[in-house]
């Protein structure tokens, strides 16, 4: 009696299913873990702004490395030979990758439209009242730009949640118009835009948020743009703590 054997470069074809198997689970499950990364980079990439960071690098490489590995697995399954070492490699590789990338960058929380307007809104009403406690406790507000940048920076976050579609920040921003409905071009999201009267009694901003990836001067339920004012009331007590 003669014994079967198998061709040189294959193993026992229960021995290919099982390794197949398992190392295509493997990678599965990367390339299912990085999916909310691709979807999100994506997205950005099609729009000229975006809220939220960046997808998570090691992600993204794990699954790009699952893939490649599972496709060599696959060919070599079909062709009937074992599953070449590199193969098996990039998958162990890709599920390291996904785990540190995992464990180290925790999932990170990526706004939708209408909170990052809502954000700005606040934002905006931040510097508002800090603006109308000054106008009230001196009867009028700088006239120059640069103190409401400052103004403005002492009241935003840390890191803006805007982006571009190469995923640099959009830090918020004053921009000086001169009537009204003046729009400066280009409009850029997470900017206040100041139409501050000449003798600095009053003032207004109007908020540039985000609407479909685009800029978009904020609107209420009406359709009114939002704008928040300043006018300087003599008839109103002065602060108790006036500002510096």
């Amino acid at each position: 009696m003669t014994l079967r054997r198998e061709a040189p470069g294959r193993s026992p074809l229960a021995l290919r299913l099982i390794h197949a198997a398992v190392f295509l689970a493997f990678a599965a499950g990367v390339v299912a873990a990085a999916l909310p990364e691709w979807r999100h980079g994506v997205h950005a990439l099609e729009r000229p702004y975006h809220a939220g960071p960046p997808p998570r690098a090691l992600l993204l490489l794990g699954s790009a490395l699952a893939v490649s590995g599972a496709l060599g697995l696959l060919v070599a399954l079909a062709r009937g030979r074992s599953a070449p070492l590199g193969a098996s490699w990039l998958i162990l590789g890709a599920v390291g990758g996904a785990i540190l990338g995992s464990a180290g960058n925790p999932s990170p929380v990526r706004p939708t439209e209408p909170a990052v307007n809502t954000a700005l809104i606040q934002l905006g009403q931040r510097v508002q009242l800090a603006m109308v406690e000054r106008l009230q406790t001196r009867g009028e507000v700088p006239v120059a730009l640069e103190p409401w940048q400052e103004a403005l920076e002492r009241a935003a976050p840390p890191e803006s949640r805007l982006r571009t579609r190469t995923f640099r920040q959009v830090p918020p921003r004053v921009l000086r118009v001169e009537a009204p409905k003046a729009r400066p071009e280009p409009l850029v999201p997470g900017s206040l835009l100041l139409l501050v009267s000449p003798d600095g009694a009053s003032f207004e901003l109007r908020l540039v948020g985000l609407s479909e990836g685009r800029p978009w001067l904020l609107e209420d339920d009406t359709g009114a743009p939002v704008v928040l004012r300043g006018l300087y009331n003599p008839e109103l007590p002065a602060p108790a703590s006036p500002l510096p």
